[in-house]
C-alpha cells in the first residue's frame, strides 16, 4: 500500500513491512534530522500538505459532462465546481470529498438527490481534481467549502454529504454557525492528532518530530492545533447527523466513526461490511440511506410550514 501525504490514509499500512519507497523516504528524513531537526520537520510538513491527484474513471467524466461547470475564486486559486438540478437554496445539497479525492467521487449521490427534487453542488478542493494548486490543508478545505457555498448557494446549505477528511472540514463550518444544515458523514475521522502521529511514525520510525510538525503546520496555516480538536468542536454541535462507515475501513477505522456519533448529540450511525473506505461511496444501500436522511429534513420542514 503506497504512503500518501496525509495521515488519514495511513491506517492500513503495516509498519513492519514498509514498501521500498517508504523505507527510502524514512532513511532520508532520518539523515536530514541529523543535520537539522527543523529542516526535517519542514520536509515532513511539505510532504504532508501535497495530495496526489488521481485520474477520474469514465463514470465520473460522464457525470461531470452533464453538470453546469462553475469556477469559484478561492483566494489566488480557481476552484472547479459542478452543479446538477435547479432547486433553490432550501433544497441544495453540497457534496464534499476527502483527501486526494474529487467532487465527482461522490457522483453516485447526484442522480438520486436530483430525482428527489434537490439541487446538488460538488467541487474539487484546492490541489485536487481540476482545481488549482499543489498544496492543501484542513483549514484550506474548510475555507474552500465556505467559498463554494457562498458562490453557488448563497446561504448555509440545507444538507451536506461529506467523505472522510471532507467531513472534518464540514464540522468546522457547522461549529461556526451552519445551524440548519443536515449532515451525512461517510467514513468520518475524529481526532486528527492521532493521524498526525501515525504519519510521523510511518515516515520517520518514531514520533519524535510530531511536536515540530504540529508547530510548523500551525505557522503555515496561521491557526492553532487546538482549534481543530474534535472534543471541543462537538460540544457546539446538535445538527442532525447520519454517519455511514464500513467495519473493514483500513484508512479511517470504524472506531473513529463510532466516537463521532457517540459524542454528537442526536447523531445516528449505520455500519456496513466489506465496503472499505471508497467503495462505500458507490453502494446503493448507502446512497439510499443518505438520500432518505437528507430528504427527511426537507419533508419535516414542509410539514411544519
Amino acid at each position: 500500500m503506497p504512503v500518501t501525504a496525509h495521515p488519514a490514509s495511513q491506517q492500513g499500512i503495516d509498519t513492519r513491512a514498509l514498501p521500498p519507497a517508504v523505507r527510502a523516504l524514512r532513511l532520508g528524513i532520518r539523515a536530514l534530522r541529523l543535520v537539522s531537526r527543523r529542516a526535517a520537520a519542514r520536509a515532513l510538513a511539505t510532504l504532508f500538505s501535497r495530495p496526489r491527484r488521481h485520474p477520474a474513471p469514465e463514470r465520473e467524466v460522464a457525470l461531470a459532462a452533464r453538470a453546469e461547470r462553475r469556477t469559484v475564486q478561492d483566494g489566488d486559486k480557481r476552484v472547479q465546481a459542478y452543479v446538477w438540478g435547479d432547486a433553490g437554496p432550501e433544497r441544495t445539497c453540497v457534496l464534499v470529498h476527502g483527501w486526494e479525492g474529487r467532487g465527482t467521487q461522490l457522483g453516485a449521490f447526484v442522480d438520486p438527490l436530483v430525482e428527489a427534487g434537490w439541487r446538488v453542488v460538488a467541487f474539487d478542493h484546492v490541489g485536487h481534481g481540476a482545481s488549482d494548486g499543489k498544496r492543501c490543508s484542513l483549514p484550506r478545505m474548510r475555507d474552500t467549502l465556505r467559498r463554494v457555498v457562498e458562490e453557488t448557494v448563497g446561504v448555509a446549505p440545507a444538507a451536506v454529504v461529506a467523505h472522510s477528511m471532507g467531513s472534518f472540514a464540514t464540522t468546522l463550518l457547522l461549529a461556526e454557525g451552519w445551524r440548519g444544515t443536515r449532515a451525512v458523514y461517510v467514513s468520518p475521522p475524529d481526532d486528527l492528532l492521532v493521524y498526525f502521529g501515525r504519519y510521523v511514525e510511518i515516515v520517520t520510525g518514531d514520533r519524535d518530530l510530531l511536536p515540530d510538525l504540529i508547530r510548523i503546520t500551525e505557522e503555515r496555516v496561521g491557526e492553532a492545533a487546538e482549534s481543530f480538536e474534535f472534543p471541543r468542536l462537538v460540544g457546539l454541535l446538535d445538527q442532525p447527523l447520519l454517519a455511514l462507515h464500513s467495519t473493514d475501513d483500513a484508512d479511517v477505522p470504524i472506531d473513529a466513526g463510532r466516537r463521532v456519533v457517540a459524542a454528537w448529540r442526536g447523531a445516528r450511525m449505520v455500519e456496513v461490511d466489506g465496503l472499505g473506505h471508497r467503495r462505500i461511496l458507490r453502494d446503493p444501500a448507502v446512497v439510499r440511506a443518505a438520500v432518505d436522511f437528507v430528504a427527511a429534513g426537507a419533508n419535516a420542514d414542509a410539514a411544519g410550514a
